[in-house]
């Protein structure tokens, strides 16, 4: 571990630097990059084009009443909407790019001035759209899959009519999974292992805060995403910290929850499980946030508690 003592590393106290105004999540933050989104698109359509061709569009949307940006971008006659889910389920990635779709197509419309064209009689030419998702939770799913959109439809729709069909393919990019897709893409890859290492830490120390500086240090030390982590380090884990550690504190309690349900061997017994297993999620989340100073009114939002239950939990 004396590698990790180079004054390149990030400080144990930057947690310090935790924002709540980032929206970004790390993904988009590394592939916005022209040169690594250059990279990427390679891996997918195995057809390069130069970071120069690349035009970043910011997406953003309302998403169960969370701020959530993903990435896209314009490649030529393409225009490519990336996702990334560190935890499943992602079933409804589908409903969330089509409500980025019509926001896409808006925004670059402007970008190009034609707004006037669409009322024109000539077709109007547009990107044609690309769709793809990235997983890499710790549940273990195919090396590919493919959602669909009309399977959230509540009916079928009429043929005679027009309908609406959007595709997105999944690709699993934990360790063993898509290996042709990192030879193409060596940063996907860093990407990955930066993830992964995050993981093994985590397993090593109850502190998730500690997992990830400990992953980014040694990645820094080990030439795995190094400059973008001596570049972006603090924002980088200021968001893992603050984001991620609460989706996996959720996960975990419900998992606990359910298991407490099914010993139970009754239905009453698998609700009441869960129910209780959600109060302890939300209570275990509300003492990590008091724990780091938040304000009351966040920790409300986060976890759904009153107010009163939040103040006596900050006596306790």
């Amino acid at each position: 571990m004396s590698r990790l003592k180079s004054k390149n590393i990030i400080p144990a106290d930057v947690i310090a630097l935790a924002n709540r105004e980032i929206k970004d999540g790390v993904f988009k933050i590394f592939f916005e990059k022209p040169e690594n989104a250059a990279e990427l698109y390679y891996a997918l359509e195995e057809t390069r084009c130069s970071p120069e061709e690349i035009e970043v569009i910011t997406i953003t949307a309302i998403i169960s009443g969370k701020l959530k940006n993903d990435l896209a971008f314009v490649v030529g006659n393409r225009i490519m909407v990336v996702g990334e889910h560190m935890s499943s389920p992602y079933t409804n990635m589908p409903i969330r790019f089509l409500m980025y779709a019509g926001q896409l197509y808006e925004k670059w419309i402007k970008m190009k001035g034609e707004e006037k064209l669409l009322y024109g009689s000539k077709l109007y030419k547009i990107p044609t759209p690309e769709f793809v998702v990235f997983y890499n939770g710790v549940a273990a799913r195919p090396e590919k899959e493919i959602l669909y959109l009309s399977l959230a439809f509540e009916t079928e729709g009429d043929k005679s009519l027009g309908t609406l069909e959007l595709e997105v393919p999944v690709y699993n990019i934990n360790k063993g999974m898509n290996e042709e897709l990192f030879k193409r893409s060596p940063k996907l890859r860093q990407y990955a292992e930066y993830i992964a290492k995050i993981r093994e830490f985590n397993e090593q120390y109850d502190d998730y805060s500690r997992a990830v500086r400990e992953a980014t240090n040694y990645c820094i030390a080990n030439d795995i995403l190094a400059d973008f982590l001596r570049e972006q380090g603090g924002r980088i884990v200021s968001i893992l910290t603050t984001e991620f550690d609460l989706d996996v504190a959720k996960k975990v309690w419900r998992e606990e929850a359910l298991e407490e349900g099914l010993e139970r061997g009754l239905e009453q017994g698998l609700e009441q499980g869960l129910e209780q297993g959600l109060e302890k999620a939300k209570i275990q989340i509300a003492m990590k946030l008091l724990g780091r100073n938040r304000p009351i009114e966040e920790i409300m939002e986060d976890t759904g508690l009153m107010r009163e239950e939040i103040e006596n939990l900050q006596k306790f």
